[in-house]
């Protein structure tokens, strides 16, 4: 009996492994153009993939796989930007020194001037002044050396001055053409740096509950998604009281093997009326979770809400025109990230290229009637052969129970 039901065992095992498929799939919005594209994933979606984000394909019309790899925004990029200046004055001095005066219209402060130049093969002295008033010049820096310009990718390079932070209204720089014919200088700017957050999308099927403690002296917000949220940013609002200062903690609600609750800590956190409070993750996969607050003695926090919201991803891959392509996803049985060429040429691909959205999620339904490959035979032979042994063992069993009746 006991090899019977050990047989039975895996033979149900065996049918359940081999019934596991992709879960859902969603329409891709069409391209008119072959060419690489991002596609945009809707939180719904990837709240249905597993730890790894592994179990999602890219299908053409054909069923198969289309390779791609997948991108996060991140929290913050740091970005260069050129702001060119306008050039008020472009003179030539009697001692053969080419002097161009730029005007720093709002006064910013910087530290470099950057200078576009058609290439060149000979070394040229420059030295930089400022002046507000467009009368009186102060020095910044003197004695610069240009060396040749490269010049065997683009017909022109972009030299910097560096000098110490300046907010000048006019810079002056002189170039000594004594000994050659001028340089061109074709524009003149500056870099400026600034911090650019990623970009986020809201979750929106969470429940939040919670009660007030009075034995305890805390609140207890319940915080509830229906699948797994993956949100890399949460923030907290209170409206009331006015003013607040209360210390909280995220935590895990956990029982023992007594049954006693215990709340596993997984962030401190301050909870201040001067601003609304914003906590960072990275891809954050507890359904439930809880934030206690420490009340003390003042009256419990009013409208408590929270928000969720998940960093932007996105498959990158290369589409063909005139195709319809789908994604599956949400597959038990995959655990491992596909090993595409495509991640070897990752920094080849330019990041503005076109998106693409995805439409409504459907379930996917297996059809028995649907055309049976190799490996499907394969798989149902091995099923059959463990019926028919099966089927051989009871046989065998009855009969052994008959002869000793």
């Amino acid at each position: 009996m006991k090899k019977i039901i050990l047989i039975s065992t895996i033979l149900l095992f065996s049918s359940n492994i081999f019934s596991q498929g992709y879960q859902w799939k969603s329409q891709l919005e069409k391209n008119d153009s072959s060419g690489f594209y991002k596609i945009d994933l809707d939180p719904s979606i990837v709240s249905k993939l597993n730890a790894q984000f592994s179990d999602i394909r890219i299908k053409d019309e054909e069923g198969l796989e289309v390779p791609y790899f997948m991108e996060r925004e991140p929290f913050l990029v740091t970005k260069r930007v050129f702001k060119e200046y306008r050039i008020v004055e472009k003179i030539k001095w009697i001692n053969g020194a080419t002097v161009l005066v730029v005007k720093n219209e709002d006064k910013d402060i910087i530290n470099n001037i950057q200078l576009q130049i058609k290439n060149f093969d000979v070394r040229k002295r420059l030295e930089v002044s400022g002046s507000d008033d467009y009368k009186n010049w102060y020095t910044i820096k003197e004695n610069y050396l240009f060396h040749s310009a490269n010049g065997q990718q683009q017909t022109s390079e972009v030299k910097s001055l560096n000098f110490p932070y300046t907010d000048y209204k006019y810079y002056r720089i002189i170039i000594y053409d004594c000994y050659s014919l001028p340089i061109n200088v074709m524009k003149i700017g500056y870099f400026d740096t600034y911090e650019e957050q990623g970009k986020f999308k809201k979750l929106t099927n969470q429940v939040v509950t919670h009660f007030d403690s009075l034995e305890t002296k805390q609140t207890y917000i319940k915080v509830d998604f229906s699948e797994t949220p993956y949100f890399d940013k949460m923030i907290i609002k209170a409206k009331e009281p006015t003013y607040y200062y209360r210390k909280a903690k995220i935590c895990l609600k956990r029982k023992d093997k007594k049954g006693r609750i215990h709340y596993n800590v997984l962030d401190y956190i301050t909870l201040n009326s001067n601003s609304d409070f914003t906590s960072y993750f990275s891809s954050f996969k507890y359904k439930e979770f809880y934030i206690v607050i420490e009340n003390e003695d003042n009256p419990p926090l009013e409208d408590i809400t929270i928000e969720a919201y998940q960093l932007n991803r996105y498959l990158v891959t290369h589409l063909d025109a005139g195709k319809e392509y789908k994604l599956e996803f949400k597959n038990k049985m995959v655990k491992s990230i596909p090993n595409y060429d495509i991640n070897h040429f990752k920094n080849q691909i330019e990041n503005n290229i076109p998106i693409l959205s995805t439409n409504e999620l459907s379930v996917i339904h297996y059809n028995k009637k649907k055309k049976v490959n190799p490996s499907t035979i394969w798989m149902w032979g091995v099923i059959g052969l463990v019926a028919l042994l099966l089927a051989y063992m009871s046989y065998k069993m009855i009969n052994e129970m008959s002869k000793n009746k």
